[in-house]
């Protein structure tokens, strides 16, 4: 896949920026709106080569590693496969050196975790020093990621690898619903190679669905319940439906939909206080839909966390205000001009632009300026030296 965006630039800037003690809240601009833009980059990738590929693009953009690679679980054999390597040259030693880390345990143990895990290592061309990050969807471990990390010391390393989470904990959900639809269309494909076989073998797949603790349905054309498994049952029943009912309302035109595109459609919904995407898969031939519900519940939980801490990471750039270029004050009264042209008090011009609260006080310089120039008042009673000072 040739894909191109300028967005992994802007999300370098900004974590450059973020790395500066200068900074201000206008060279965050970029971050945000590669954060964004990620996500929708990312949502719109079909299959697993493209959605490693583009969430690489966007890793890089942190300016954290001088290798990067992605392995993900074998469904069959169970093992950690390198699916993509960046650069392509290294996928060898990465390989070998992920190998390492997992006869030591290492990995294994990262594999547990949530976020990223340091480790050491030693290569033919001497020390490295590396990160893992699970790729994972709730409790289910889709695979992991690996980054060798640049010798310099990296500023502001906790809010950068915070971003990385970011990037993986969404590249984690697309690959979780990638993957998830290749099997279910695996499954399809290889039930309707042969129609008139799939169709004796109806009563089969019934019963493996049955078995199932996820819904299933099977729906008409015209929107009748075919059938449902006990999770589905119970699903129909928080409708108000039951097998043998019509659907109607949104259920309807979604199926409806399916049917006219002869493609899937995914949705989501809501069943005894459980969040469920559910895959509508029309079978024309056979004048039939099969609905097939995943719990996402966790995994909304966890998109919710990442929504916050992404709000929290805004509003705490928000308030990074500074001053800087060149300010016109008068070489008398100290005053500022500012933008408008307008000479304001040196302390409403600095309050105007920072978080900075003035409180007023003498010095002893003046101070003592001060008494002097009582000491001149003719004689009379004394002037309340304590009010003035406090005006």
């Amino acid at each position: 896949m040739n894909y191109e965006s300028v967005y992994p630039e802007f999300l370098k800037t900004g974590v450059g920026k973020l790395q500066q003690r200068d900074a201000c809240t206008g060279d965050f601009l970029g971050l945000f709106s590669a954060l964004e833009q990620f996500r929708r980059d990312i949502a719109d990738q079909r299959d697993l080569d493209a959605v490693l590929r583009v969430t690489e693009l966007y890793v890089s953009g942190l300016d954290l590693f001088t290798v990067t690679g992605f392995f993900l679980a074998n469904s069959q054999t169970f093992d950690f496969e390198l699916l993509h390597c960046s650069p392509e040259g290294q996928a060898l030693s990465l390989d070998k050196l992920a190998r390492q880390e997992i006869r030591s345990g290492r990995f294994a143990w990262a594999l547990r975790q949530n976020r990223p895990v340091f480790f050491n290592s030693q290569s033919e061309t001497g020390p490295i020093r590396g990160v893992f990050h699970t790729l994972g969807v709730a409790t289910h471990r889709l695979g992991m990621f690996c980054g060798v990390l640049k010798k310099e010391h990296v500023p502001s390393q906790e809010v950068t690898f915070n971003l990385l989470s970011i990037l993986l904990g969404a590249a984690s959900n697309t690959l979780g619903a990638v993957r998830t639809a290749e099997e279910l269309q695996n499954k399809i494909l290889a039930a309707h190679t042969d129609l008139q076989r799939a169709l004796k073998e109806n009563e089969v797949l019934a019963r493996i669905a049955g078995e199932s603790p996820s819904p299933v349905l099977r729906l008409s054309r015209s929107g009748r319940v075919l059938y449902a498994n006990q999770s589905g049952i119970e699903a129909l029943r928080a409708k108000g439906w039951q097998v043998g009912d019509l659907i109607s309302g949104e259920w309807m035109d979604m199926l409806g939909d399916s049917f006219e595109k002869e493609a899937r459609h995914e949705f989501e919904t809501v069943f005894k206080d459980r969040v469920y995407a559910v895959l509508i898969v029309p079978v024309p031939e056979a004048g039939y839909a099969n609905f097939y519900g995943t719990d996402i519940t966790e995994r909304k939980r966890a998109e919710a966390e990442r929504e916050r801490l992404i709000s929290e990471l805004q509003d705490a750039l928000a308030k990074v205000k500074t001053l800087s270029g060149l300010v016109p004050i008068c070489a008398w009264c100290k005053k500022i001009r500012d933008d408008q042209g307008f000479w304001k008090h040196i302390e409403v011009y600095i309050q105007s632009r920072s978080e900075a609260v003035f409180t007023h006080g003498v010095c002893p310089d003046c101070l003592r300026k001060f008494t002097s120039e009582l000491s001149h008042f003719p004689p009379g009673p004394a002037p309340n030296t304590d009010a003035a000072l406090r005006s």
